[in-house]
């Protein structure tokens, strides 16, 4: 049996069998997560432009019409963006923002919602975006411009598609080779603005098209895997045996970290150990410089201070986050993450501020994504504070309320009354039938 069959037999058997309470309490945390992303993402500039893609009377072509594929692209495009959405620290994905899109596209075309079927759905989507995450070292490659999570998403949205369909596994194992035919990985780094949330968008939805066309008896090259194919495709090592190794604990969906706001899962440890700090009595006044210690791995992607230069530029500034958890600490919330660089005291404070690459942090890098932030006084004094584990990372998942996080992200959007119905729907979705038909009329709407 090859590799992806052995995937894809996994996948068509998770229909059976009512999960354990505490895999189905994650689930509808991090379905209310996903979807409160989304809700946030359809109103910011990024998230407007992408729904602008749509069919238009005055168009006689366009890249979107009014298709459930379509839905699936500009859903995942749109939840991605906002950089509130969930991360895996070992694969280096973040899976939500795939998994519910396609999840929801798929299941608002069924003749009937089930909210157990669509619970292994999901459960079969982060199993295979982690693992594919793990197998190809993702941690790694996304220094060598490899967008894991870009990577992953065709397979990962057929074996949504498949599970949502019924699919028998030799079926399956279609879809997946199929989907993996058409895997990139690497969206460059453009000059002018980026298609980054476009192209995630559309690989998922040709991850739907391969699980369609495999329904319809359409086969795949289902040795892909067994080979070096993806050496002499991509340039990639794969390990094989991160693919069909036996889940632990609670899966994959227990080794989510959930963010408490929007900014790249790298700065969140530093902004922690930064407010321990204020809050044993640093005064911002007496500080005379921040050193921010981080794994040699991602130095350089968070050690920049061109926060002028666009809404990501200021997401992955660890300088620029501090500044703002130092004198606007509510702009944490602003998914829009607007430029406040030029403001006197932001400015002169991220000055301040110098990241230094740890090789001995490495060595727990990419299981923790640690950091350390040393303040020295005025008075000569230094105060350092390590997180080893950021808020909402799997040991402190708990302290991220989703449900407040939810309704921070939804109630400008949509209403109080609208978001809290939403949010009862998300976090009933893998127990009730209604409440997942709720979430789908939403989102197919």
């Amino acid at each position: 049996m090859t590799v992806l069959e052995q995937m894809a037999e996994s996948i068509a058997a998770k229909g059976s069998g009512q999960l354990p309470p505490s895999v189905r309490q994650r689930l509808k945390n991090h379905l209310l997560d996903a979807v409160g992303a989304w809700i946030a993402g359809r109103a910011t500039e990024e998230g407007k432009k992408l729904s602008g893609l749509k069919l238009k009377r005055n168009r006689s072509l366009s890249i979107f019409n009014r298709q459930p594929l379509d839905r699936i692209a500009l859903g995942v495009a749109i939840t991605r963006l906002t950089e509130i959405d969930d991360v895996h620290m070992p694969s280096c994905t973040t899976p939500s923002s795939v998994v519910v899109p396609t999840a929801l596209a798929v299941a608002g075309q069924l003749p009937k919602q089930d909210s157990q079927d669509f619970a292994h759905a999901l459960i079969a989507g982060y199993e295979v975006m982690t693992r594919f995450g793990v197998a190809v070292a993702g941690h790694e490659i996304s220094s060598q411009g490899i967008w894991p999570t870009y990577l992953g998403a065709p397979i990962c949205a057929a074996a949504v598609t498949a599970r949502l369909l019924g699919l028998t596994s030799i079926e399956t194992a279609n879809a997946l080779a199929i989907a993996l035919s058409m895997t990139s990985g690497a969206p460059g780094k453009p000059a002018g603005e980026s298609p980054r949330w476009l192209l995630l968008g559309m690989a998922a939805r040709a991850g739907c098209a391969a699980a369609l066309a495999a329904a319809e008896g359409y086969a795949g090259d289902r040795t892909l895997l067994d080979s070096d194919w993806m050496v002499r495709t991509h340039g990639i090592l794969c390990d094989p045996t991160a693919l069909v190794s036996a889940p632990s604990g609670d899966g994959a969906v227990g080794a989510l970290s959930l963010k408490p706001y929007c900014a790249a899962k790298q700065t969140i440890a530093a902004i922690d150990a930064f407010r321990n700090l204020l809050g044993q009595g640093v005064l911002l006044h007496d500080i005379v410089s921040l050193r921010v210690v981080v794994p040699a791995a991602y130095a350089d992607m968070i050690g920049h201070r061109n926060a002028s230069n666009g809404r990501i530029a200021r997401i992955t500034s660890a300088a620029y986050h501090l500044a703002i958890a130092a004198y606007h600490p509510d702009e944490l919330e602003n998914v829009a993450r607007p430029n406040l660089a030029a403001e006197p005291e932001i400015a002169a404070f991220m000055a301040r501020i110098e990241i230094i690459p740890e090789k001995g942090l490495d060595q727990i890098y990419p299981r923790r994504w640690p950091a350390a932030v040393e303040a020295v006084l005025k008075d000569g004094r230094m105060k350092m504070d390590l997180v080893l584990d950021a808020t909402g990372d799997p040991l402190r998942n708990s302290e991220v309320d989703v449900r407040a996080k939810f309704h921070r992200l939804a109630d400008s959007a949509i209403g109080k009354p609208a978001a809290k119905k939403l949010a009862d729907a998300c976090l009933n979705a893998t127990d009730r039938n209604a409440a997942l038909t709720t979430i789908c009329a939403k989102f197919n709407s």
